[in-house]
């Protein structure tokens, strides 16, 4: 991962964690995190020139509070969402795009995997200084499994191969 992407990355971390965010980082990044780096791709599988950080929180009212927050703490305009009436957290999915890098903030997954239980089983890395969250290893595979669009039967091969080599 190159250092720009790496500390926006730790940046975005920090910012969630000095809100107490629950959150995972999901996708790609938590792949390359158990092993495999691979450049990010659109969905007909051509490499693309900006990167994805895909980050699943916790959809509870209180966190999604504490979401919006962490969003203002990094520049973001959420007045909008903090006036919903009746926000929906489970139906909030946040993207924004920046200069070198795609942040999605993801309420919930394709597959079954309820965020308790995936935060429970998380692994987490240092990274200068700032405990990152990512999704664990089975719940991956699992993830990409059941998405299965060609990228993710890569990464479900390769996470695979490395595993066993460890």
């Amino acid at each position: 991962m190159e250092n720009e992407l790496l500390n926006s990355l730790v940046r975005i971390c920090a910012a969630l964690d000095a809100q107490q965010v629950e959150y995972l980082i999901v996708g790609g990044t938590a792949v390359a995190l158990h092993g495999y780096f691979r450049y990010s791709t659109a969905p007909s599988g051509a490499a693309v020139t900006k990167p994805d950080l895909d980050f699943w929180y916790n959809p509870s009212y209180q966190n999604y509070f504490r979401l919006l927050d962490a969003l203002e703490s990094l520049g973001q305009n959420v007045d909008r969402f903090k006036a919903e009436q009746e926000p929906n957290p489970q139906k909030s999915y946040f993207r924004y795009e920046f200069e070198k890098f795609t942040l999605d903030l993801l309420p919930s997954l394709k597959a079954s995997i309820k965020f308790a239980s995936a935060y429970k089983n998380k692994q987490v890395v240092r990274l200068t200084g700032i405990e990152v969250p990512f999704m664990g290893y089975e719940d991956l595979l699992l993830d990409k499994a059941t998405n299965a669009r060609p990228k993710d039967l890569t990464d479900i091969q390769e996470l695979k191969n490395r595993h066993q080599q460890e």
